[in-house]
């Protein structure tokens, strides 16, 4: 057999095998779903049977009276038949036993209806009962002095009228009374009854007492009664007038009384009604008062009258030692104008305030180790503000800051704390006998060493000689650009010169090896070099020299070897 034909039957094999598998998988889906179907309408079944016998059970029910209604129908027609036979008596009184037992008799139409009608009229008469009474509108009746005066909603109404009540008789002389104690009980309220405020119950509460009334207008400030007058536009109008002629510097808005005035028109005593004069006087009417006030950062005598509202002149007499010295936290008298119906208004002004600038601080090589000095002085900042200041009676009470607009931003003042630690073996290195008590603009070059020669010695020396052991460090006594590094035949050896881009340069000679490179920008304390005895030189050490606009300066004169001492900053002016 050749190969082809073995591939050919494995291949038909293979698809003979995948065909029936797929019959058994088709199958086994068809059987599944015949077996889901039948679970489902064997149990649709069940459920058709359950509903069916519950309705043959309705049925029995609703038709059980009725089915035995006709089996004593045809009882009662047998025995008319009967009776029939037996005699006129006998049939006339089975017929009324028949009529009698269709109408009245157990399982009779009456009997019937009445089983059947009495729960639909109980149903019916309770839901029209419920209906009536939400229709209906209830509330409390208020008897007072044996008298109903009135209806009103809820019992706070009462506890209000009784406050206005209690307000109202405030004027009656000691020994006499109101009893203000009233009964309350639930009431249909019908189309002729109404509703009564707390201010009518109040009138009619007084009505129903034996004191003499009268109508008029009350007065009221922040809710207190104060009295009562006739014509209340006259008292009006005086108020409003004062207002009008209130005398303000400046332009001011919102001009108006710290209290709430209202007028209430009712049933007053006689004994309160007051004239409309009396009243204007009292409202309108001011005293002085002597009070103290404690002087705040800023204030002057001149800005503490003016705060309250009083001449320069009282203000001296009150307080002769303040206006020779007059400083925050030092109380001071003054004069307050005490009004029954304080005045108060609102001006708006324009007020420069400070900002206060931060504090940082920052290491820097440009300091020797321990130094503290002030980097960038810090600079207040400013704003200006649109303030709302509220004055009652003159006195400013209160302000509030509308908006505010920042016209100079405060500069952060910097601390260095200096981390440069080149320092010579010991801080007594002398310098002709003197330590080296310079300005502290440069540093120490070099990590060590001591003074072998100082500035124009007797060799007409251009700088100051370092002495240190060979390779010691070099450092660049001062931040700068490397103008120059390498061999100098001149006689430096190999030779830095840092130029500090403020006229003054420093140059570092001698040494064994030349770290910088010239172009490089290097900081304060960098590693430039290393000690040696290049050039012209009889021994290691590093020779600095110092040079302003191309002179040479003596380099003592820029070195502080001395103790560490804390430079205090600045104190703000």
């Amino acid at each position: 057999m050749g190969i082809f034909q073995r591939i050919g039957r494995g291949i038909v094999g293979l698809f003979v095998r995948a065909g029936l598998t797929t019959v058994k998988f088709i199958a086994a889906i068809l059987l599944g779903l015949v077996k889901g179907l039948s679970f489902v309408l064997s149990e649709l079944w069940e459920l058709i049977k359950s509903v069916g016998r519950v309705c043959l059970w309705l049925l029995r029910e609703l038709t059980d009276s009725f089915r035995s209604r006709v089996r004593v129908s045809n009882e009662l027609t047998r025995n008319i038949r009967r009776a029939k036979k037996e005699g006129r008596r006998q049939y006339i009184e089975a017929v009324l036993r028949f009529v009698g037992s269709f109408f009245f008799g157990e399982g009779g139409v009456f009997y019937t209806a009445f089983n059947y009608l009495l729960p639909i009229l109980s149903a019916a008469f309770l839901i029209g009962v419920v209906r009536l009474g939400s229709r209906l509108e209830y509330g409390l009746a208020v008897e007072f002095n044996g008298k109903e005066v009135g209806i009103i909603s809820a019992e706070a109404d009462f506890e209000e009228a009784e406050r206005e009540v209690q307000q109202r008789i405030a004027y009656l002389d000691d020994d006499e009374t109101i009893d203000l104690s009233a009964k309350f009980s639930l009431k249909i309220v019908s189309d002729t009854d109404r509703y009564l405020s707390a201010g009518q119950l109040a009138d009619e509460m007084l009505e129903a007492s034996d004191q003499e009334l009268t109508e008029a207008y009350g007065i009221y400030i922040d809710g207190n009664f104060i009295g009562a007058v006739k014509d209340k536009n006259k008292v009006d109008d005086a108020l409003t007038d004062r207002l009008l002629n209130y005398h303000v510097e400046g332009v001011v808005k919102d001009v108006s009384y710290v209290n709430k005035i209202e007028y209430t028109q009712g049933i007053y005593l006689t004994d309160s009604v007051k004239s409309e004069d009396e009243t204007i006087a009292l409202l309108t009417s001011s005293k002085e008062k002597k009070a103290v006030y404690v002087v705040q950062s800023g204030d002057t005598p001149v800005t503490i009258s003016q705060k309250h509202n009083m001449d320069l002149e009282k203000f001296e007499e009150l307080n002769p030692s303040a206006m020779k010295k007059c400083e925050a936290g030092q109380i001071v008298n003054v004069i307050e104008t005490d009004s029954y119906l304080p005045i108060q208004y609102v001006r708006e002004l324009e007020a420069l305030s400070f900002i206060d600038y931060e504090t940082t601080e920052v290491e820097t090589a440009a300091l020797n180790l321990g130094i503290e000095s002030i980097l960038t002085k810090g600079e207040r900042g400013e704003k200006v503000s649109q303030v709302e200041i509220t004055y009652v009676n003159g006195i400013e009470r209160s302000r509030k800051v509308i908006s505010t607009h920042v016209t100079r931003e405060p500069v952060m003042e910097i601390i260095g704390l200096g981390t440069y630690t080149a320092q010579p073996d010991s801080p007594d290195t002398v310098w002709f006998g003197s330590p080296l008590t310079g300005s502290g603009q440069f540093g120490w070059p070099v990590d060590g060493g001591w003074i072998s020669d100082t500035f124009i010695s007797d060799r007409n020396h251009k700088g100051l000689d370092i002495a240190a052991s060979l390779g010691t460090n070099i450092y660049a006594a001062e931040e700068g650009l490397v103008v120059s590094a390498g061999w100098n035949s001149g006689g430096y050896g190999n030779v830095v010169m840092i130029d500090h881009m403020n006229g003054y340069q420093t140059v570092y000679g001698h040494m064994t090896s030349v770290i910088a490179v010239e172009g490089q920008y290097v900081t304060k304390g960098e590693l430039i070099g290393l000690v040696g005895s290049t050039g012209n030189s009889t021994g290691p050490h590093c020779h600095f020299e110092v040079r302003y606009e191309g002179v040479c300066k003596d380099p003592a004169s820029y070195l502080n070897t001395q103790p560490i001492e804390v430079k205090k900053k600045d104190d703000e002016e």
